[in-house]
């Protein structure tokens, strides 16, 4: 039975040819290739489906090249793989992650998940956190499906040897926090707005218009995929993980601390009534 990865960050450049020669420069053979372009203007939308001949294959396939630099492109891109079925396996079991750190510039993606498949099984996959250059930040994260797995391999590989040049740190994995708070509008505004535009829904939906995000909706249900999911799966899918102890530079902290606040207090004085000599002076235009 077929099965298919999701490929993302592509250049528009990269049509169906060039994704299937990248494949088979790195020894992987694929069935097919679509990359998915706005049918109205015809643009690359950034991102294709890989088919392939089953599951194994395509699994492999994730492990082997995820994170290596395609073959031939200047400046360096990588390959950027998942599962193409919203962000997760087929089974859609639940994941227990752990970050991986003190990595040496050489560990990609395949050798975290090589490293640890050997004496834990249920290991789905490394990946390596890269800066916008594609250089290593000397950490990453590796899941498992199985909680014990998780929980064995962090007692028996923390500062274990054999996956790059230094000795591993590992933590247990904590989702990355929203720190932005927004606004509701809807908590302040109790205006509603459906029963005016109701009327429109059938129209917009004939053309394939999502009103929410103004542009029009692609469906590809062979792959497990709408417009709305492939969204939501690119805000989901990278950096859902955060490493649990991260480093902070006191000294930048301090300095940018110190610069708001004197901001602040200059505001605050430039902004406060002026002295007057007596009850009669006349008032300074501002």
């Amino acid at each position: 039975m077929a099965a298919s990865l999701w490929m993302g960050d592509l250049e528009p450049y990269m049509d169906e040819n060039f994704i299937s020669r990248a494949f088979a420069a790195m020894g992987e053979l694929v069935l097919s290739v679509k990359v998915i372009r706005n049918r109205l203007t015809g643009i690359p939308a950034g991102y294709c489906f890989v088919e392939f001949a089953d599951l194994a294959t395509a699994e492999k396939c994730l492990h082997k090249i995820n994170g290596k630099p395609l073959p031939g492109v200047t400046p360096v891109k990588r390959f950027k793989l998942n599962y193409a079925t919203y962000g997760k396996q087929p089974d859609n079991s639940p994941e227990y992650s752990l970050f991986v750190g003190d990595l040496t510039p050489e560990v990609d993606d395949s050798m975290i998940y090589e490293f640890f498949v050997k004496a834990y099984p249920s290991c789905r996959g490394g990946k390596v956190v890269v800066d916008q250059a594609g250089i290593s930040k000397g950490y990453g994260f590796v899941k498992f499906s199985d909680e014990l797995e998780q929980k064995r391999a962090l007692l028996e590989c923390y500062r274990a040897v054999g996956l790059g040049g230094k000795p591993i740190h590992l933590s247990v994995a904590k989702p990355k926090t929203n720190r932005v708070k927004t606004i509701e509008y809807n908590q302040m505004y109790s205006y509603n707005y459906n029963q005016y535009y109701q009327q429109f829904q059938n129209y917009y939906a004939q053309w394939g218009y999502d009103q929410n995000t103004g542009s029009y909706c692609y469906s590809y249900p062979q792959y497990g995929y709408t417009q709305s999911t492939m969204q939501k799966y690119e805000e989901v899918r990278e950096d859902a993980l955060e490493d649990p102890m991260p480093q902070m530079d006191v000294s930048e902290a301090n300095k940018q601390f110190i610069e708001q606040s004197e901001e602040l207090y200059d505001a605050l004085t430039d902004c406060h009534w002026q002295p007057l000599d007596n009850v009669t002076s006349e008032i300074p235009a501002m």
